[in-house]
């Protein structure tokens, strides 16, 4: 049977579906299409790496959550809106678009996979929520440290190379890329102090946190800063992210 993975991507909301497509602000659209974008390709590379992707909805309940912690064997947290300040002890200062219904429901589901033992992966924000539910903390606006860390935020569809990441753990980067390698970057804000029991795997050519890793979790605890289902699609070193994430999920 195929592990199936659960893909925990920018919440649809119920009330969504009481209100008109032509009355929607611009901005609202263009952001689900993007991120609807973005989660089909997380899909795709799961399905073709030899699991069953499954789309998540936000749930409400500890009771909803367990059922899905359960059910999945891995689980794929990923980019989207800011994380709430307040989650790792700190007022705002930079942060902006939060959305603290998905944060509270992904950082319950997190912590609720982990305690199921169930893979965990994490992309962009997805690898931020995963610092945070184990204690470490966020750079809320690289751009306030300086300017060269601008180039980190390329528009959508984030399908070019932008900077180059030098492997620090390669046992915990993608298969095939070696001491450096070339991703893509969209986001403003980054890894400040890693949680305890985690290791960077990765940086980027500027410094900053590329890749983190838990490496006592034997089920896979990984996350990445880039997007590498914008680049899968024609570099194989991005489809093999997926393929670690499936290959982990499989461990019994």
């Amino acid at each position: 049977m195929k592990p199936l993975i659960g893909i925990a991507s920018s919440a649809f909301y119920d009330s969504f579906a009481d209100i008109d497509f032509n009355s929607m602000d611009k901005e609202i659209v263009e952001n689900c299409w993007e991120r609807m974008c973005l989660t089909g390709k997380m899909s795709r590379h799961i399905n073709s790496s030899g699991g069953a992707a499954e789309i998540l909805s936000l749930k409400n309940t500890d009771e909803q959550i367990d059922t899905i912690a359960s059910r999945c064997d891995g689980f794929l947290f990923c980019g989207g809106a800011d994380i709430t300040p307040s989650l790792y002890g700190e007022e705002i200062n930079g942060s902006k678009d939060i959305d603290e219904m998905r944060d509270k429901f992904e950082l319950s589901l997190l912590k609720k996979a982990y305690e199921k033992g169930k893979t965990i992966f994490g992309i962009c924000r997805g690898q931020q929520m995963i610092n945070i539910a184990f204690g470490g903390t966020l750079h809320q606006d690289i751009n306030g440290i300086d300017e060269k860390f601008k180039r980190h935020q390329a528009p959508y569809p984030m399908d070019s190379y932008i900077h180059t990441v030098k492997t620090v753990m390669p046992q915990f980067i993608p298969e095939g890329a070696g001491s450096e390698f070339r991703v893509n970057s969209a986001h403003h804000q980054a890894i400040k102090k890693i949680a305890d029991g985690f290791e960077a795997t990765a940086y980027s050519d500027d410094g900053i946190i590329e890749g983190i890793a838990m490496p006592s979790y034997k089920k896979g605890l990984i996350g990445v800063q880039w997007h590498p289902e914008s680049l899968a699609d024609f570099d194989p070193i991005h489809h093999n992210f997926f393929k670690m994430l499936v290959e982990y999920a499989k461990i019994s």
